[in-house]
């Protein structure tokens, strides 16, 4: 059977720390298929002690509890953890004595007569045997230990591994049952083996920000602490996002998600879109909290790095925060709210005949000209005239792209007939069915309005295009052009190189950043923002007909006598 060398630090006693000092050392050879008892008897005669006095722990971790081996079971775990460690040196045995198997602890009282009050009469707080003795004839699982097994399966951040698979898992592996809470702190201690606390993620953000415009030049990254250094605002852009952003169309996406860390925090993020669509980021910011001054605080980083564009737009939600801090920054651009986070609060607040609106809502939000949105707005007002009113207390201008032109997306049919008729050479009339629409090539224009708002021909101008046999991509916007896409991942974004070769300059490791001031707040974070003025539905009394409050505490009724 295989040996394995076992590093033996003995005679020593543990300092506040949860560190082994004072200590000799030796060593031995252990089988891997020893049990406790035999375990315990070599150590004993290779240390030249009693079995009966000697304890045997081992730590996963500096400054962790240690944990004791007193059992088969713990036996065999240790084994298992060795075989996967490198090296002698690494989870060496603690070895230490018991003086005194007699313990002097003890606690006397006695009632105090016709009431529920007990009286000390003698009480020794001071424990002669130690703790291991007290508690190693029971089956347990540390977290410490736990930690240790299924930390590998915490490795990949997008892996869901939740405290109700370590309960199953440790129970099917070691036959422990782990309360729920033992296993979320398990979960906890194990996120910090791989990644370290919170609070030391914090002191290396200087170093991280460095070394991130060292790999990446031409990057922005800036950092905002108080006084004294506490954490405020991170912002970082990389430089190819910032190359990447002048090809792309100059539509801007915010939006903010919650963080799930100790100290929570916002994320606050801008993205772009490319000439097929796809989502590209420009920046983002953690921020401790998400308000009205994080948010301008972004923006005036977003346009201190970006600029500003022409025919550029902001898109996000309803939230409060953010449309104050881009009327402040961005006072010229216009600022639309997402269709879809729109669609979200509708279907919460309006539950009444979802599917017919949901049908209606995107055909209306779609919509190009006002005759197809007056149309459809009827359609919807049809079905439930409580949702039309939410719609126009926010502005048809912030979502509709028949009233906006900065509204924008991409869509576009190949399966209608077209009848062509030539008014000059750029200039023609083309039926569709019961409609007559203009198209005007050398203005890149359309009466059915798409031609103009997607930079795209329209399928009236393809047919114009078609029938001439000219070429589509001459009238086409230069965001849809082959060029422009390539020149968007132009420039690669360089992962960081492993840390034991990084150069900190003096100035920049001396960099003091605490963790936020804010208390870290007992139980699970919040799965959804806060929502936003706009984003609510202000309830209206069917008696009296003000907002506020039902008919149910209506006051404003007068009795009757």
């Amino acid at each position: 059977m295989e040996n394995i060398p076992i590093l033996l630090q003995h005679s020593g006693e543990w300092d506040d720390n949860n560190n082994f000092i004072n200590f000799h050392v030796d060593a031995i050879l252990i089988k891997t298929y020893w049990k406790f008892e035999q375990l315990l008897r070599e150590i004993a005669k290779q240390l030249q002690k009693d079995s009966k006095t000697i304890v045997i722990q081992y730590a996963i971790a500096q400054g962790y509890p240690p944990i004791t081996i007193c059992s088969d079971m713990s036996v065999s775990v240790y084994m298992e953890l060795k075989k996967s460690s490198a090296g002698m040196t690494t989870l060496p045995l603690y070895i230490l004595e018991c003086v005194d198997e007699r313990c002097t602890w003890r606690l006397k009282a006695s009632s105090l007569r016709a009431s529920n009050i007990f009286k000390v009469t003698d009480f020794n707080s001071v424990h002669s045997c130690l703790t291991d003795k007290r508690f190693c004839s029971q089956k347990q699982a540390v977290s410490a230990f736990v930690a240790a097994v299924v930390q590998d399966k915490l490795v990949d951040p997008k892996t869901i591994y939740t405290p109700t698979d370590i309960q199953r898992d440790i129970q099917k592996a070691y036959g422990m049952d782990l309360s729920y809470m033992q296993a979320w702190r398990s979960k906890e201690k194990a996120m910090q083996l791989l990644r370290r606390s919170p609070s030391e993620s914090y002191k290396k953000m200087p170093t991280y920000l460095y070394m991130l415009e060292y790999a990446n030049p031409g990057s922005v990254r800036r950092l905002h602490t108080e006084g004294d250094g506490s954490f405020l605002y991170v912002f970082i852009a990389i430089y190819a996002s910032i190359r990447g952003w002048v090809y792309c169309r100059p539509t801007v996406v915010v939006d903010g998600s919650f963080l799930k860390s100790t100290y929570r925090g916002t994320i606050l993020m801008a993205s772009m879109q490319d000439a097929e669509g796809q989502i590209l980021p420009l920046s983002y910011a953690i921020v401790d909290s998400e308000n009205d001054a994080s948010w301008e605080w972004f923006f005036v980083q977003l346009r201190e790095t970006y600029g500003q564009r022409k025919g550029m737009c902001i898109v996000s939600d309803m939230h409060d925060s953010i449309w104050k801090a881009t009327s402040i920054v961005y006072p010229e651009v216009p600022h639309c709210a997402c269709m879809f986070h729109l669609w979200n609060n509708i279907k919460t607040n309006f539950r009444k005949s979802q599917k017919q609106i949901k049908e209606v809502y995107f055909t209306l939000a779609r919509a190009y000209t006002f005759e197809e949105f007056n149309r459809h707005m009827a359609e919807l007002e049809a079905i439930d005239s409580r949702v039309k009113t939410y719609m126009m207390d926010i502005g048809y201008d912030k979502w509709s792209r028949a009233h906006s032109k900065e509204n924008r997306t991409m869509t576009m049919t190949s399966n209608i007939a077209e009848s062509v008729l030539s008014s000059t050479e750029f200039l023609h009339l083309v039926i569709d069915g019961q409609t007559r629409n203009v198209v005007r090539l050398h203005e890149r224009n359309c009466s059915c309005g798409r031609f103009q708002l997607d930079d795209i021909p329209c399928p009236h101008a393809m047919a114009v295009i078609q029938k001439f046999h000219m070429d589509s991509y001459k009238y086409c916007s230069d965001y849809y052009n082959i060029d422009y896409l390539l020149k968007t991942y132009e420039i690669p974004v360089n992962p960081l190189p492993d840390e034991t070769t990084w150069q900190i300059p003096e100035h920049v490791s001396s960099q003091v950043v605490l963790p936020p001031k804010g208390k870290i707040k007992p139980g699970r974070p919040k799965k959804k923002r806060g929502i936003g003025g706009w984003e609510g539905i202000t309830v209206t009394c069917a008696l009296c007909g003000r907002k506020g409050h039902n008919w149910r505490t209506c006051r404003n009724i007068p009795k009757r006598y």
